[in-house]
């Protein structure tokens, strides 16, 4: 967002999707995102298949692969000015890792996709260190172990490295239900913001992004102190923290695992002045017990569901599993999930990306992959 508001055209590539695979690939201008179009996206689809057919068998891109190749060729046909890739997993390997970057930001680091990755922070944070390339800037918001790591990298690539907390950092931080005022120390100057990203990570995401975009503006001159504060004031993030009903009060947070079910537990504890309702449902190879354990005992009542994917845990499972942390549990199915909440409650829906979004294209009564576009 700080860089559509630069007058730049920014190709952005994300993962997962919520409602449709197109929400992956799109182009950001002046605040405004529009998601790749049925047509351009089949087009593509053809395009890549017709050169992924030529490659011996053992050699047939992932789909993962599959689409960052059409965002590559996308983003080509739509002259950007610049391409903002997310990584898939890990880092090293991934797919969007063939691109000689600008910029390279490491967030944060966490125990997950143990198989591929690796079971420490250490490991984990070599492979994410991965999209380091010699003498390319990084912004970090990292910490303990893998800070050391990247900063190990970094000097042995010379490539310059810009820490949270040492080089830019956090003056202030509020939130009320609505909005994030921060002060920020930045690269170069002090920052006051207001965000409608909501969540005790913003403390640290949204001063990366700001570095970040200081970083940036060696390269392009539209980036200045009014782009940085509009972007952060205007920018989205569906499914994460995203208040998508006032009336009632619905929040949608796609934490599905122990990390994120910690983060909104804060998040769900800042509002116990109201009742609250937590809409649940999670794949089976989480650990959902773990999440559980964090979040059932701060609800006052847990509606179970099962999203409509395969790896969905049945509800009566979790209900078995979760009885000893809530006994206030109910069975409903997900187009009932939403009746009857009680007046002046907070209805947080969690525990599967899968879950949010099918929960997201009900509210929004979203009819159809083509229906998308209008939001």
């Amino acid at each position: 967002y700080i860089l559509s508001f630069s007058s730049l055209r920014v190709g952005i590539f994300t993962s997962p999707h919520l409602v449709t695979v197109r929400e992956r690939i799109g182009i950001l201008e002046n605040g405004k995102k529009k998601i790749i179009s049925p047509f351009a996206f089949s087009s593509l689809v053809e395009k890549v298949k017709d050169k992924a057919e030529k490659f011996p068998s053992d050699f047939s891109p992932t789909f993962f692969e599959f689409l960052t190749a059409m965002a590559y060729l996308y983003f080509y046909q739509r002259k950007v000015d610049i391409g903002i890739f997310e990584v898939g997993m890990g880092g090293r390997l991934d797919a969007t890792n063939v691109a000689e970057p600008v910029l390279s930001v490491i967030t944060s680091v966490s125990i997950e996709h143990r198989e591929y990755l690796g079971n420490t922070i250490r490991k984990i944070a070599y492979e994410k260190a991965g999209i380091i390339k010699k003498g390319v800037p990084v912004v970090s918001g990292c910490s303990g172990a893998a800070k050391e790591v990247i900063m190990e990298r970094c000097k042995q690539l010379s490539s310059p490295l810009y820490l949270f907390g040492k080089d830019f950092r956090v003056i202030s931080f509020n939130e009320d239900s609505y909005i994030s005022k921060m002060k920020i120390k930045g690269l170069k100057i002090n920052y006051e913001l207001e965000s409608s990203l909501l969540g005790e990570y913003q403390k640290k995401n949204i001063p990366v992004a700001v570095a970040s975009a200081e970083v940036l503006s060696s390269i392009f001159s539209g980036i200045n102190k009014e782009s940085i504060c509009k972007g952060v004031k205007e920018a989205k993030w569906e499914g994460r923290m995203e208040i998508i009903s006032k009336k009632p009060f619905i929040i949608l947070d796609g934490a599905h695992n122990p990390e994120g079910s910690k983060s909104l537990s804060k998040e769900i504890t800042k509002r116990k002045n109201r009742k609250v309702i937590l809409i649940f449902g999670v794949s089976k190879d989480k650990e959902r017990k773990k999440m559980m354990k964090m979040l059932f005992p701060l609800a006052d009542e847990i509606r179970l569901v099962s999203p409509h994917f395969s790896r969905a845990a049945s509800p009566e499972i979790l209900r078995e599993e979760g009885i000893i942390y809530n006994k206030n549990i109910k069975l409903y199915n997900v187009s009932r999930a939403f009746e009857d909440l009680p007046e002046n409650s907070v209805t947080f829906v969690t525990g599967s990306l899968y879950l949010v979004g099918e929960i997201r294209k009900k509210l929004l009564k979203l009819k159809g992959d083509r229906d998308y576009g209008r939001i």
